[in-house]
């Protein structure tokens, strides 16, 4: 089937990476953008070549041609956007974080199954190639029993005017629900189910009502072991070193950075007692936003359950909220 896109939200991330990956996508396209700044959203619209502008949620979402909307406005919004979109009949690709938190987060699953619509998760890591090349060599057990995985997103980003990241009304949290759920989803993604975090989240480099230096050790349902660093109070000059991943196993292990390539570049190795595998990939790779959008209209067109659900975006949710009240009381916390 062909989708036709509204954008809900013509921002920063829908700049760099939504709409030019709608315009490379097979048979989609973007027809309506909504802002609220009018001279905004017209500029946005111009330059990706959407047919209309609103300045209303609303107005965008009784757009006949749309049948799919991209929720891309801050993370405060999104239960409600979300469930606006599912009850005029459009299906969704909502940002990441899915919601501020898990009860968000199922209303948005139960609207969208209700209004039988597609809800769909923006967790772009997974159609990194890189990242699907270690799931393969995970599945045929290239390294053997998976025993520990490490995965580091940080950042240096102290609180700066302008930008709502640090107020956690508008945002649900720091580095753990801006980076760090990607962090989560990759793990969940490589190595299976949450089931307990032990969590140290603290603010460190300024004042602010969220964290800015989070890390967690979480345990896995088959018994590995996975850490996971979320800072925005790291400066680190080297993207290989500010973002990346290790997996271990009984019989080798993975290394891979960095994990936010937006072509899948990067480095892949695989170490074994055979010696060294490079998987890594040059610049202008497979575009993991064109993958999962083509990903969507394929579940969309054969009537099949989207790959990231709503249920898997409610996961990384939950095993955030299980880190937040681990460290609030110092113990380990069971996830969900």
């Amino acid at each position: 089937m062909s989708i036709f896109w509204g954008i809900l939200g013509a921002g920063k991330i829908a700049e760099r990476q939504m709409a030019p990956a709608i315009a490379q996508a097979h048979d989609q396209q973007l027809v309506a953008v909504m802002r609220r700044d009018l001279d905004q959203a017209q500029q946005f619209a111009a330059k990706h070549g959407a047919a209309r502008v609103y300045t209303a949620v609303e107005a965008l979402l009784a757009d006949a041609e749309v049948n799919a909307v991209y929720v891309a406005t801050p993370p405060y919004l999104h239960a409600d956007h979300v469930i606006q979109a599912a009850e005029q009949g459009k299906h969704v690709l909502c940002e990441k974080p899915m919601a501020l938190n898990t009860a968000q987060a199922q209303l948005m699953i139960d609207a969208c199954r209700a209004n039988h619509v597609q809800l769909m998760i923006c967790y772009y890591q997974r159609y990194n190639a890189r990242h699907q090349q270690i799931k393969r060599l995970l599945d045929a057990q290239a390294i053997g029993q998976v025993t520990s995985l490490r995965v580091n997103f940080s950042d240096y980003f102290p609180p700066q005017p302008g930008f709502w990241h640090h107020d956690p009304a508008i945002s649900g949290g720091g580095p753990l629900m801006d980076l760090g759920i990607h962090c989560i989803d990759l793990v969940r993604y490589l190595g299976g189910p949450i089931v307990e975090v032990c969590a140290l989240v603290d603010t460190l480099i300024a004042p602010s009502p969220v964290e800015d230096t989070a890390t967690l050790l979480l345990k896995l349902a088959n018994g590995a072991q996975a850490v996971v660093t979320s800072h925005w109070s790291t400066a680190i000059f080297d993207p290989n070193q500010a973002n990346g991943l290790e997996i271990a196993g009984t019989h080798g292990s993975i290394q891979a950075a960095p994990i936010q390539a937006k072509d899948s570049s990067g480095t892949l190795r695989l170490l074994t007692a055979e010696g060294g595998q490079d998987f890594s990939v040059a610049p202008g790779g497979q575009r993991p936003h064109v993958a999962l959008l083509e990903d969507f209209a394929k579940a969309l067109t054969n009537g099949t359950p989207v790959p990231v659900s709503g249920e898997e975006g409610m996961a990384g949710l939950a095993v955030i909220e299980a880190a937040y009240a681990s460290a609030r009381t110092g113990m380990r916390v069971k996830v969900g």
